[in-house]
């Protein structure tokens, strides 16, 4: 790499600083030089006799270092690039027939030629292989460390899925930190909001904090309704948002300049990274990513900003971050659904009640799922919480059936003996004995029956009938419709509750038990 020769004055500057005990970063920054110049310079002072505790040079001195500076640049300047790249052209057209990127260009050109990335621009704009227009644009100010990440999808390529075989394309979702130009790469094969957050979750643990404004793209799994001036986020996204602490600001659609860091560092990913690499699976892909992210591009120096990413990240920007806990984010899921005519709703092919006085079928709410609990809004109002269900599973709250079905429909005889009773005794009575077989639920609809009878015709009218019918051991409903239908109760004469217990009095031709017992018949015959 060549180096940018400086004034006499500008050296004298580099060494009053490091005398100063400013660090070789600092001066490089002051100066808008690189690194190493600053260090080459150093050196040269330090062969003159000077060191940094010491006096500062004398006249002689910052004659003789100017000097050799300017003799070891000219070192590098053995012969002009143009002499120095013509044997490669042919090479090099086919790298960017390809795609390739100059940075990787000059990687597979060392140490047999020694350029700089711009000698190499206007060589291969000079022989046509790319193009030398150039577009107009306006550099944003610069932000502060912390302030803003911007986000984005690459399409790199396919891998075979180790189980069913079958190719998936895999995608790179890119997180930059535009200040210092760090970066984080996270593979996956669906732009769906799991993967999306998990992607984004694994950039805050890497980065070990959260940026104050994400820069999204506009996919569909954040952005619901795509604005330049109102864009909607999606409810799941937006929650995932406030829950980190970031302010989401999504890009315009098909404008790059806005997210240009992420746009760049993209195809520097497919060149640099997916391109003749090999990956086992997507696992594998995640890790080697991460691995590079770290080594490789942290470590590189930026073509932009002439500083390593991660060492401008771990000495001014990490601090900056907000905290990241590491809890992994329970994704939400938002639907909006109708209240059906059970009193339920249908949400992940799993059934889940709605209470019939604020949610009467035919309603539409929103229902709220993670991985725990399923929520139920109405009008932005909480009205129900249930314990999540699988796939084809029901939860029922018995408090959301309207009180006269939710016995019937939770195959509840005491509930329905227990209103019977609220009634009257003897209705309660004629219930407990209708229900009071092996398999009570198959008479529920009696039971309801009875119930409605004492609505229609009156709970004393249902008083004495059933009281009539129960003097007989007569507990059928339908022969109790037809008492009451009829009005035959009221041409009865009233029978007491108490006479329900009492056993029914005998009929006027009534035989007694041994008349239908065989044994007695034939002794009777003999007898005779």
């Amino acid at each position: 790499m060549g180096y940018r020769e400086l004034s006499r004055m500008h050296v004298q500057e580099v060494v009053r600083r490091w005398q100063a005990q400013e660090s070789q970063r600092a001066i490089a920054r002051g100066l808008g030089v690189a690194r190493e110049t600053v260090r080459r310079y150093i050196g040269h002072a330090e062969s003159l006799g000077l060191s940094q505790t010491g006096p500062p040079p004398t006249q002689a001195q910052a004659i003789e270092l100017s000097r050799l500076a300017h003799e070891g640049l000219a070192h590098g300047r053995a012969q002009p690039s143009t002499t120095v790249l013509e044997p490669y052209k042919d090479r090099l057209a086919g790298w960017v027939a390809e795609g390739m990127q100059l940075s990787r260009m000059l990687e597979l050109l060392s140490p047999d030629v020694v350029v700089s990335y711009s000698s190499l621009r206007r060589f291969l704009a000079r022989a046509g292989l790319v193009s030398q227009a150039k577009r107009t644009t306006i550099r944003m100010a610069p932000s502060a460390p912390g302030e803003i990440a911007e986000m984005d999808f690459g399409r790199l390529g396919t891998l075979v899925h180790a189980e069913t075989g079958a190719r998936q394309v895999v995608w790179a979702l890119t997180v930059v930190l535009p200040f210092s130009r760090f970066a984080f790469v996270w593979l996956l094969v669906h732009q769906t909001l799991d993967e999306v957050i998990a992607g984004l979750d694994a950039a805050w643990r890497f980065f070990g904090g959260v940026p104050q404004r994400l820069i999204v793209d506009n996919f569909p799994a954040a952005v619901a309704g795509p604005d330049a001036l109102e864009p909607r986020l999606t409810r799941g996204f937006l929650e995932y948002s406030q829950a980190r602490g970031f302010i989401v600001d999504p890009a315009r659609v098909r404008r790059p300049r806005d997210k240009p860091h992420t746009e760049r560092f993209i195809a520097y990913v497919q060149r640099r990274f997916w391109h003749g690499g090999t990956f086992i699976d997507l696992a594998d892909g995640r890790a080697q990513a991460e691995r590079w992210s770290r080594e490789v591009a942290g470590q590189r120096r930026h073509g932009t900003t002439f500083l390593v990413p991660i060492e401008v990240f771990e000495h001014e920007e990490r601090d900056r971050l907000l905290p990241y806990d590491g809890v992994p984010f329970d994704v939400p899921i938002w639907r909006e659904v109708t209240v059906h005519l059970d009193y339920h709703v249908s949400f992940q092919s799993a059934l889940y009640s709605a209470p019939s006085d604020r949610c009467p079928p035919g309603t539409r709410i929103e229902v709220r799922g993670d991985r725990q609990l399923v929520r139920l809004h109405h009008r932005g109002v909480l009205v129900a919480v249930h314990v999540r269900q699988p796939k084809g599973g029901r939860s029922t709250d018995p408090a959301h059936y309207p009180p006269e079905r939710a016995a019937y429909a939770l195959r509840s005889s005491e509930r329905i003996i227990q209103q019977a009773r609220f009634l009257g005794p003897n209705l309660g009575t004629f219930a407990e004995q209708l229900l009071g077989g092996v398999q009570p639920w198959s008479k529920l609809r009696q039971a309801q029956k009875l119930l409605r009878l004492a609505e229609r015709y009156g709970i004393p009218r249902a008083e004495q009938a059933c009281a009539y019918a129960l003097s007989f051991e007569l507990v059928n409903v339908r022969r109790l419709e037809h008492i009451l239908e009829h009005a035959l109760d009221e041409a009865m004469p009233a029978v007491e509750s108490s006479t329900v217990d009492r056993v029914p009095p005998s009929g006027r031709f009534a035989r007694p038990g041994t008349a239908f017992d065989h044994r007695f018949a034939a002794i009777a015959g003999v007898s005779s």
